[in-house]
Order: structure tokens, then sequence, then C-alpha cells
């Protein structure tokens, strides 16, 4: 399937591969909700051939051209001073680099990293809302996910849903593993009733699930390469913290450590497919020196 695509339309040229045979197979693959199909159809927003369709059931074939009109409220939060650091961008997508001790969303905080991505948005003339992917704690820095086509947000969610868009971390942890060595961390996790903000391993919390491997180990500091199957909130903190893998200067659940300028955690890497082509794209953020120098030893 051909695309082009900006936030205000979208238009798929089908080719003779295409499993899609009707107008409904097509939204569906986008994960278009029953209710916002509706609202396309009776807007006449979706044409076929030119030919504005009000029935979900029209019959698609090789050649067809399907244009739709996305409803695209344009940039709806106030930006910050300054721009968000871009690491990756295509014509669906941008990812950004979150600085640690911001949060990615906060309504009236015109330094996080959605007023930052709004700031980024207006520079750029990308007339679309601000929509994020996933979140980092405060404290945890590194590569977030944001979706400048609003069509494909839903697409991008239900990735993010299935666990088919792939988050690895980096962690310096006090404590000693052998590298090359790797371990699955399956301890539920849930709120710690007795320390506001803070969660901890407890038989009634959820799923959660972590796999660590060691990069490298030296003087009782060890880097760790985290992958998360679920996304609990301070998950890998929680875990490391739990299987005596403190990260370093982690305020909640880590130790100190003078040697290194802040908590010893990265959101590293993004593994993400490309909703129309399938292709699999692989997004790594810049390696702070502290990084570097533990996984270049």
């Amino acid at each position: 399937m051909q695309y082009r695509a900006d936030p205000s339309q979208v238009l798929f040229i089908l080719e003779e591969h295409d499993v899609c045979t009707s107008l409904l197979q097509l939204l569906e693959h986008f994960r278009i909700s029953r209710p916002l199909r509706y609202r396309y159809l009776q807007e006449k927003r979706i044409t076929v051939n030119n030919v504005p369709v009000s029935q979900a059931s029209c019959p698609l074939q090789p050649g067809d051209r399907v244009q739709i009109r996305i409803i695209n409220p344009g940039l709806d939060r106030a930006p910050a001073e300054r721009p968000c650091r871009i690491v990756y961008e295509d014509d669906l997508i941008y990812v950004a680099h979150k600085e640690a001790g911001i949060l990615v969303h906060e309504e009236n905080d015109p330094t996080c990293l959605a007023a930052q991505a709004a700031c980024y948005q207006k520079q750029a003339g990308i007339e679309a809302p601000v929509r994020y992917v996933h979140r980092l704690d405060r404290d945890t820095s590194g590569l977030v996910l944001f979706v400048k086509v609003p069509f494909f947000q839903a697409w991008y969610d239900g990735m993010l849903a299935e666990k088919k868009i792939q988050r690895i971390y980096l962690a310096i942890c006090a404590g000693t593993m052998t590298p090359g060595s790797t371990q699955t961390f399956r301890d539920p996790i849930g709120h710690d009733r007795h320390r506001s903000g803070r969660y901890r391993i407890s038989a009634s919390g959820k799923d959660a699930c972590t796999h660590v491997k060691c990069l490298n180990s030296r003087d009782r500091i060890s880097l760790l390469e985290c992958s998360l199957e679920t996304g609990r909130t301070h998950q890998i903190r929680v875990h490391l913290s739990a299987h005596r893998l403190p990260i370093v200067n982690d305020p909640l659940y880590g130790v100190p450590d003078r040697r290194f300028p802040g908590m010893g955690l990265l959101a590293w890497k993004l593994v993400l497919s490309h909703p129309v082509s399938g292709e699999t794209r692989t997004i790594t953020d810049d390696l702070p020196a502290e990084f570097r120098n533990l996984l270049s030893e």
C-alpha cells in the first residue's frame, strides 16, 4: 500500500498484494474506533476515487485511492519557551529526548515535555494536537514517542498495549552481576501504603515483568540493559531494588553515588514498526558520558 499523510489528511493507494478488500477492513487495520468511523462517514470525510462514501462496507480493489480528511483540533496546548530535542522524525511520528527532572505531561506546567513538544510543533509548522504514546518517570531521562498525524494515534496506542513497541532502558546499578548473564523479574508491583508516591513488591499488586541483561560490571557497579513486557509505574526501579541491584542516585529506591551526576536510568532504545509498510525501525538516544564510559569498558 502506498500512502501520503500530513496532519490534515491521509491518502492510501491500494496495491495488488494488499489484503484489505473493504473500507471497513482498512479502518480496522488502523484501529479506528466505531464512533470515529461513524463520524468520518457521516461528515463525508472519506472518498474512494474522489467519490464520497457513506458505508464502511464499501468494497476496495487494487488501484483504488482512499482519501480521509482527518479530524484534527490543531495544536492543543500552550508551548514552552524552548522546544524539546528531537532524536528521530518521519512523516508520522517524532521521538523526543526527555531530560531528567521534568514530567512528560502536566496540565499547567510550561516546562513539561508536552509543552516543549508544543513549542517544537509550532516552530516546525506541525498543526496537530500534542500526543505522546507513553510516559517516563520524572527522574528518568530518554526517549518519548509522539504521533504527529492524528489518524495513526490509535494504531500506535494499540501497538504499545499489545507490547509490540519494544522499550529498552540502560540502568547503572550498585551491585554485581556477571557480564553477559540475564535474569527475568516477575514480581507483582503495588502501591506502598506506608509511603506516598512509592511502589513495592506486593502479592496483591499488578503483574510485572522486566528482562535484564548485564552489559558490564566493575567496582560493584553494573550496567544493565532492561526491557519491559509490562509498563507498571516505577517498574524497573522497584524490580532492581528488590533484587539488590538498586539504581544509583534513585531518590526513592536507590543508593547515592557521587561518581554519577543523576539517576542512572535512561530510556535508551525504541523498536517499532511502521503502520503502513510494516518496516521495523530502531531508534536510540545519545548516551551520556557515564553510560558511554561503562559500555565502552
